[in-house]
C-alpha cells in the first residue's frame, strides 16, 4: 500500500523589525509602541538588541506590556554590529532595520511589504523621514559619497533625482541609497549583499551595504508614499562622533572602491580638509590627520579596542 504524504510548507513570518538601543530605552520603548499601534495585516516580530546599556531595565519591565525579543550584547557592538547580531536571530521574509529614536504613525510596513513583493529586484526600501512637526528631512535618501559627489557638489539629492528623472519625485525611484534610520530589506537580498558590517562602528552603514546590494544586481527605491517620525540624534548623543564619520566613511571607500579611486579621493580629502583646517581647526584638524595618516581607517576608530 502507497501512502502519499503531503507536506505543506509553512511561510516564515512576513518581517523581522530590528531595533539597537544603546542607553535611550525610553525612545526604544515608544517605537515599540508605535509599532504595535498602527502594523496590521501582517506578521512580525521584534527583535531589540541591547548594546550593553545602563538602562537595560526598562527593556527588561516592558516585556511584560508588550511582545519583543531582548537580545543583551556584552559590548557595544555599534549600529551594525548590533543589527546585525539582530539578524541572526530574524525569522522573516523581510528585514525592517529600525533606529529605536523612530516612531511610526501609520501602517507603513504594510506598504512597503506589499511594495517589495510586487518588485523583485528592489532589494531596500527606504521612507519619508519627518520631524516632530512634520518637517520633512532632507536625507531621507542620497546619492553615494563618491568622486563625483564631492567634484561635483551633488548636495542636494532632492534636486538632483528630481531632475534625473524629470520627475515631482511622488511615486517610488531608485537611488543609491536610503538613510540608516529605515531600511526595508528582503532577506535573501541583504543576505546576499552580506549585511550590515560589523567592523563599521558608526556612519555609513547604508552606504556600505547598498554598494554592495547593486553589485549583487538589487536596487535600493525610496518610497514617498509612507512616512515615520525620526527623533534625529537623540539615539547616538552621548557618542564622539567627529572621528567616527570620516573613520567610517574612509573605510568604506576603500573596501568598496580601487586602489586609485580611493588615493585619488583620499587627495582630494586632504586638500578640503586641509584648507577648512586653518580657518576651523577644533572642527576639522583631527579629520585631516586621519585622512593624511592613510593605511588602515579602522584603526582610528572608537571601537579599535574592542
Amino acid at each position: 500500500m502507497l501512502v502519499l504524504f503531503i507536506f505543506t510548507k509553512i511561510n516564515p513570518m512576513d518581517i523581522s523589525i530590528i531595533i539597537v538601543n544603546y542607553n535611550s530605552a525610553k525612545y526604544t520603548l515608544n517605537c515599540i509602541d508605535s509599532i504595535y499601534k498602527f502594523t496590521i495585516g501582517l506578521s512580525f516580530e521584534i527583535i531589540v538588541v541591547d548594546n550593553n546599556s545602563n538602562d537595560i531595565l526598562s527593556l527588561e519591565n516592558h516585556l511584560l506590556k508588550a511582545k519583543f525579543k531582548l537580545i543583551k550584547s556584552e559590548q557595544n557592538l555599534g549600529f551594525g554590529g548590533g543589527n546585525h547580531l539582530g539578524y541572526l536571530e530574524a525569522k522573516g521574509r523581510h528585514l525592517a532595520f529600525v533606529n529605536n529614536d523612530a516612531e511610526l504613525t501609520e501602517n507603513a510596513l504594510l506598504k512597503l511589504l506589499d511594495y517589495s513583493q510586487s518588485q523583485p529586484k528592489v532589494g531596500c526600501l527606504g521612507l519619508k523621514q519627518v520631524n516632530e512637526k512634520g518637517e520633512h528631512f532632507k536625507y531621507s535618501f542620497r546619492q553615494f559619497i563618491d568622486l563625483n559627489y564631492h567634484l561635483f557638489d551633488q548636495k542636494k539629492p532632492i534636486k538632483y533625482y528630481s531632475k534625473l528623472y524629470n520627475s515631482d519625485l511622488s511615486d517610488p525611484f531608485t537611488v543609491d541609497l536610503v538613510s540608516g534610520a529605515f531600511m526595508f530589506f528582503k532577506t535573501e537580498a541583504y543576505e546576499s549583499a552580506g549585511g550590515f558590517d560589523s567592523r563599521i562602528f558608526l556612519f555609513y552603514e547604508e552606504m556600505d551595504v547598498c554598494l554592495r546590494l547593486k553589485k549583487k544586481g538589487y536596487v535600493t527605491q525610496f518610497y514617498p508614499k509612507a512616512s515615520f517620525i525620526h527623533y534625529m540624534g537623540k539615539s547616538s548623543s552621548n557618542v564622539a562622533l567627529n572621528r567616527e564619520f570620516i573613520v567610517s566613511y574612509l573605510y568604506v571607500i576603500k573596501k568598496n572602491y580601487s586602489t586609485f579611486y580611493y588615493q585619488f579621493l583620499r587627495f582630494i580629502l586632504i586638500t578640503k580638509y586641509g584648507i577648512k583646517s586653518i580657518f576651523k581647526p577644533k572642527k576639522h584638524f583631527v579629520k585631516f590627520k586621519i585622512i593624511l595618516k592613510g593605511g588602515d581607517p579602522l584603526r582610528f576608530s572608537m571601537n579599535a579596542s574592542n
